[in-house]
């Protein structure tokens, strides 16, 4: 193995998250301990103390919704080479972020008695408090494409971005279209590839979690979902859930 003198330095950070994609990331396997020869893990703060090394790279998973989130991304993006936001909360909000009703709103129906002592914010991705290298969307994330993705950013080179709907992983797979022949509500042509078409593959429609690719045509698929039978407020709760903030 390396000496951790010769590898680069590698932080993972959770904010206001189910920790669903750090967790993937344990979940690696042998794909982890590859990993963990060619970096060294100076933070992750779900589960050890900090090293007090300044990370090459920082994994960062979960929507910004407190004041300190806030300052820590700050001083994290003035250490790290590369910020990275992993999992959809980190890249757009996640499904915290849906709705439109205001948040004092939430929390005088949630916490009657205590809601206007809460500190929290409205569910921010982190790419609105500070820049961000990277995104590897999904939620969780797809494992593969992570280290897909960290392969090319230990070599100091962006990665390459899927820019096709997630039905050409379909089609690579041989997977029955679950839109045409089984008449489901599926995202996938409209939904950025990545993720290895993991819900279809199980014979579940995509929820759009990786995000739209350059040029979907989302209005084709509204006009399909409604010749389907589907009502706009389904329509609409479809595309709200991941799609669009």
């Amino acid at each position: 193995m390396n000496t951790s003198n010769d590898r680069p330095k590698l932080g993972l950070y959770s904010l206001t998250s189910c920790s669903g994609d750090i967790l993937e990331i344990t979940n690696l396997e042998e794909d982890l301990l590859r990993l963990l020869d060619v970096v060294e893990v100076v933070d992750l703060n779900v589960a050890m103390p900090s090293t007090g090394k300044s990370p090459d790279i920082a994994l960062v998973e979960g929507a910004v919704t407190q004041p300190d989130e806030a300052r820590f991304l700050r001083r994290l993006r003035k250490k790290a080479k590369y910020i990275v936001s992993i999992g959809t909360c980190a890249c757009t909000g996640g499904v915290v972020a849906r709705g439109t009703k205001k948040r004092k709103e939430w929390l005088r129906e949630v916490y009657p008695e205590t809601g206007e002592g809460f500190t929290s914010t409205f569910p921010r991705p982190v790419g609105d408090v500070v820049p961000v290298d990277f995104s590897v969307p999904g939620c969780p994330i797809e494992r593969g494409y992570l280290m897909h993705c960290l392969g090319y950013l230990l070599k100091g080179v962006t990665p390459e971005v899927p820019n096709y709907p997630l039905c050409m992983e379909c089609k690579m797979k041989g997977n029955e279209c679950l839109l045409r022949y089984r008449g489901l509500p599926c995202l996938g042509p409209v939904t950025r590839a990545g993720c290895g078409a993991r819900q279809p593959s199980v014979g579940r429609p995509c929820d759009g979690c990786f995000g739209p690719y350059e040029d979907a045509n989302k209005e084709a698929l509204v006009e399909i979902f409604r010749r389907m039978g589907l009502g706009e407020d389904e329509i609409r709760m479809r595309f709200d859930l991941f799609w669009e903030r």
